[in-house]
């Protein structure tokens, strides 16, 4: 979806714009760690407007988490927005949150190079509570997940107008797509990406740069090399 509106024109909002900054002294991942602990646990200032404008001011388009968390925000910020929602099989839905946030978040290399880099570690808090908020406080169960999904597609359907939404799947393509955004249909195909572990690839690769990078870093210091080399040799693969 995120390529796709792309190719439409839209510079659209994704997950991986977390790493970017909003402002000289701001990272979007530390933002939305703010807003999902007040949203989440009444910790600091629910995010409105103001907040939302600042994040996703520069865009004019959004997808994924950790924006979707926030739909009913959103939409009482941006009332008139088109709302596409992009039906998929909860199962396949569950199959690729295992193979994404609890892949990168049980993987012990990761959770390694997070305890040495502060944008990892937030990266990782993050995650933690997307999923807190779908599943009601326990990411780890499958039900709650799968039960999370549903409530999400239902909750969408009863905040957002009628006439402002889309239900729609990638085989659909892209006329009923164009049609509702008021878009000529392109000439290529329709796009298909981010396809089996795509994401937790990226992200778990990131980890073992970073620990490489520390690894490198104390060789300098002889006393702890053999140490490192190990700790290196045990987790490369986790």
């Amino acid at each position: 979806m995120w390529m796709a509106l792309k190719i439409l024109g839209y510079n659209t909002y994704h997950f991986k714009e977390l790493g970017t900054k909003v402002n000289i002294t701001e990272r979007h991942m530390f933002c939305w760690r703010e807003a999902l602990t007040a949203k989440l646990y009444g910790s600091g200032e629910p995010y409105g407007k103001p907040e939302f404008t600042k994040l996703l001011g520069g865009y004019n388009a959004i997808t994924d988490a950790p924006c979707v968390n926030f739909s009913d925000e959103l939409v009482e910020t941006y009332p008139s927005a088109k709302v596409i929602l992009t039906n998929r099989d909860p199962e396949k839905w569950l199959h690729s949150i295992f193979q994404t946030y609890h892949r990168v978040l049980q993987s012990k290399v990761f959770r390694i190079a997070a305890v040495l880099d502060p944008g990892l570690s937030v990266l990782t808090e993050v995650l933690h509570l997307v999923l807190h908020d779908w599943s009601g406080g326990d990411w780890r169960s499958a039900a709650k997940l799968r039960e999370g999904y549903s409530i999400h597609y239902r909750h969408v359907r009863e905040i957002v107008p009628q006439e402002n939404l889309l239900e729609w799947e990638p085989k659909d393509g892209w006329e009923p797509l164009c049609k509702f955004l008021g878009k000529p249909v392109p000439e290529e195909p329709f796009p298909y990406a981010n396809k089996g572990n795509d994401v937790s690839d990226r992200l778990l690769l990131g980890g073992r740069i970073r620990l490489a990078k520390w690894v490198i870093s104390k060789l300098f210091w002889p006393s702890t090399t053999m140490v490192v080399a190990l700790l290196a040799l045990r987790f490369w693969r986790r």
